[in-house]
């Protein structure tokens, strides 16, 4: 009878492992695939939740849409709301979604004002007033929410900025639920005070006081 070589013994080793080893990285693959699955679809009601009221928010900045049936206190509450949401869900996304929602942000209140006071919006209330379409009066007091006086104009250049970074702030959400292609823009030109106006234009303020 001939003798086993060392060779014929981990030809027979090999033999037996290969199947254990072949089962050991199925699972950790079937594991690791459940889990991405998992957060795919955590990522995915996240967004479903949030990008709606992101949406109210850009209308309402950007003059399109349904930006005159909105109150600045609607909006306020809208920011808290969204920064409730998206701060529970921010582990769980990309820090580029992180930095592109605090762009948009940044862009839209000016935080940290006086001890119990409200975020105040980076436009200004001009528009919003003359245009106020609902039963309820405009109340005066919302003007105290807006830090730009009536007499600012809002730069056509501001509003194309807004847009884009809504863009950023989306297509980096959309980046992260791994759909394979991403649009590089999620709004169109048409952002002024006439939705259907061919340009962006500048939204005009009051006339500044002789």
């Amino acid at each position: 009878m001939a003798s086993v070589t060392w060779a014929d013994g981990l030809q027979a080793v090999g033999a037996v492992l290969t199947p254990v080893v072949v089962a050991i990285l199925a699972y950790v693959v079937v594991r690791a695939q459940s889990r991405s699955e998992g957060l795919l679809k955590i990522r995915t009601d996240y967004y479903r939740s949030i990008v709606p009221d992101l949406n109210r928010l850009m209308c309402y900045m950007t003059f399109i849409g349904t930006w005159r049936d909105q109150s600045p206190l609607d909006i306020i509450r809208l920011k808290r709301r969204l920064d409730e949401q998206f701060y529970c869900a921010a582990p769980l996304f990309s820090p580029e979604v992180l930095s592109a929602y605090e762009a948009l942000m940044g862009m839209t209140f000016v935080p940290f004002g006086s001890w119990g006071e409200d975020a105040r919006l980076k436009t200004n209330a001009y528009r919003r007033r003359t245009s106020w379409i609902l039963e309820e009066d405009w109340n005066p007091r919302w003007d105290a929410c807006f830090a730009l006086t009536d007499d600012m104009s809002i730069t056509a250049s501001e509003l194309k900025k807004y847009r884009e970074t809504y863009d950023t702030l989306i297509a980096a959400l959309v980046l992260d639920l791994n759909l394979n292609r991403t649009r590089a823009r999620y709004t169109t030109d048409l952002v002024s005070l006439n939705a259907h106006a061919p340009r962006i234009q500048d939204i005009k303020g009051s006339s500044p006081p002789d």
